[in-house]
């Protein structure tokens, strides 16, 4: 049985942009990469937050949680 272990720095970048009141005027880009605590992040068109696995190109990247529509459109261009 595999275990998964929490990403801590995931559950706060997603918990940050999830703040729409505190921090409104943060806009996302689909695959635009950042790093943050050492990892590399990305976000999905849909709005799925994931982390590049050390040395992987595309495949073998982990989902790390995501974002609502409402506020995916909200932070893209989408909506």
């Amino acid at each position: 049985m595999e275990t998964k272990l929490r990403d801590i720095t995931a559950e706060g970048i997603l918990e940050h942009l999830r703040d729409l009141e505190n921090y409104p005027d943060e806009a996302l880009t689909p695959y635009k990469e950042f790093t943050l605590g050492g990892k590399t992040y990305f976000f999905t068109p849909a709005g799925f937050l994931c982390c590049k696995d050390p040395g992987s190109k595309e495949v073998g990247d982990s989902f790390c949680g995501y974002l609502t529509d409402e506020v995916w459109h909200y932070r893209t261009d989408d909506g």
